[in-house]
């Protein structure tokens, strides 16, 4: 299964999300944090899961990490 990002840049990855301008909640049993901007939802959970959004984003992330 493909990570959403590496397990060391989950709190960078949330705090760049909460930068771009998503919405940014922690799920109530604290497994994970869903994201919102206008009407695209995503969704990363602690075993870096997630959905499609959360993917493309995450790739992004990693990329403008490497740069």
């Amino acid at each position: 299964m493909k990570k959403v990002v590496k397990a060391k840049n989950l709190i960078a990855f949330r705090i760049w999300l909460e930068k771009l301008g998503y919405s940014v909640k922690s799920l109530t049993d604290n497994r994970g944090f869903t994201f919102s901007f206008k009407k695209e939802y995503g969704l990363v959970t602690y075993d870096l899961a997630g959905n499609q959004l959360a993917m493309k984003l995450g790739e992004e992330f990693e990329d403008h990490l490497k740069a």
